[in-house]
């Protein structure tokens, strides 16, 4: 028994991919930002059932973003003049991976799960994973629901800030979620899991032009169970990132590597530590900054001690504070390098154009961009984070320092 071809739809970069496998050995080549890791990390997401939870909405193919807004659109229009929801339409958006087997008919024992028909007796099988929604109609209505709150909350907004007569064109607080796109990006976890569904082997197709063309599931109900657990085995050697430098906060002086990589978000953020942050040697062009963030940390501080009142009233009446004992305090601390304490601290911008003009973007994280682009731009910022910068207002490093190199695939 072996994998024969896969064939990969929806999933990042790969819109609708066949891709054969050798019965011994098959090497992935290509250009940088092809599709090679896509590709694995594919089939890693949807046949280890471990890395099943690891799904987001930046797996699934850019080119459907607006699709998925003009859905949800279409549901809160439905919503707002009250009249029944349109049925989601989520099939041609939905990741998935084909995976087509040749097995013979005395392994029939370990694949009873997929078999099309009774009468199978060998040869081609087929099988879809494909990301769905648990409850599609849940879903549609938690999106409809937190559109609508989010609606209330910006008007209520809106209102106060016209009483404090502090309307202006930037006034609006962007309040999540704006469209479905961006309830997918913190909701996808919870809401979608994934289903396996048995093919046709006889309506299975070739590929048009390099395209594949997936067979389609009308009618299909999903089976039961991980129909490949025990079947097939993915072990894989993480590229190294981070120029393969020891992590400055270990004191072992290990290298860390992707699985638990330096990512390049981290390097930047060294780069800004080390380098940049107004905090330790400000110039004139940081004050505006410097002053925003103080307003903002007093407005911040403000709320926080209204929504402590409560709270701090109750432990009173239990004793404390007395008259001598030290009253709370709480109040935040905003400096410039928390802004890239996150993991979307790197974004890639992907344009979207309507013939020769832009007109949106979309922003992906810094996985989202091929290995051999991210090795390039750590390999840039790694040695520019080590070494001393000693002109201008620059802090200088507080160690000697250090480029060290390493092979990388670019």
């Amino acid at each position: 028994m072996r994998i024969e071809f896969v064939e990969i739809a929806n999933f990042r970069k790969l819109l609708a991919t066949r891709v054969g496998l050798s019965p011994e050995k098959t090497v992935f080549v290509g250009a940088n930002n092809s599709g090679k890791t896509s590709g694995v990390t594919a089939l890693r997401y949807f046949l280890v059932e471990r890395e099943r939870s690891s799904f987001c909405l930046n797996d699934v193919t850019l080119t459907h973003w607006p699709t998925i807004n003009a859905m949800g659109r279409a549901w809160e229009e439905e919503q707002v003049g009250n009249r029944p929801l349109p049925e989601p339409e989520w099939d041609p958006v939905l990741p998935f991976l084909d995976v087509w087997l040749q097995v013979a008919e005395t392994e029939v024992h370990y694949v009873q799960k997929i078999l099309p028909t009774l009468d199978w007796d060998g040869g081609r099988l087929g099988v879809r994973m494909r990301l769905e929604p648990k409850d599609a109609a849940k879903l549609q209505q938690e999106y409809v629901t937190a559109r609508a709150q989010a609606r209330e909350l910006q008007a209520v907004g809106t209102a106060l800030a016209a009483e404090q007569d502090k309307v202006s064109a930037d006034s609006e607080v962007a309040i999540w979620p704006r469209n479905l796109v961006e309830f997918l990006q913190r909701r996808l976890p919870a809401l979608l899991t994934v289903r396996a569904y048995v093919f046709d082997p006889a309506a299975c197709v070739d590929p048009e032009h390099g395209r594949a063309k997936p067979q389609s599931l009308t009618g299909s109900d999903p089976i039961d169970g991980d129909p490949f657990r025990g079947l097939i085995r993915i072990d894989e050697i993480s590229a190294q990132r981070g120029f393969g430098v020891a992590d400055e906060d270990n004191s072992e002086g290990t290298v860390v590597t992707v699985g638990g990589s330096r990512k390049l978000s981290i390097q930047l953020r060294q780069y800004y530590a080390r380098h940049l942050d107004p905090y330790e040697n400000p110039d004139a062009q940081d004050l505006r900054a410097l002053k925003a963030i103080e307003e903002a940390q007093k407005a911040f501080d403000l709320r926080l001690r209204h929504s402590f009142k409560n709270p701090l009233k109750e432990m009173h009446k239990l004793g404390y504070p007395g008259v001598t004992d030290p009253k709370l305090h709480i109040s935040t601390r905003m400096r410039p390098i928390d802004g890239l304490n996150h993991d979307a601290a790197v974004l890639f911008i992907v344009p979207v154009h309507d013939g020769e003009n832009a007109t949106d973007s979309y922003h992906l994280p810094e996985d989202s961009n091929g290995l051999g682009y991210q090795n390039l731009i750590s390999m840039v910022f790694r040695p520019m984070a080590s070494a001393i910068v000693g002109c201008g207002l620059a802090r200088p490093s507080t160690r000697p320092p250090t480029i060290r190199t390493s092979h990388s695939c670019i």
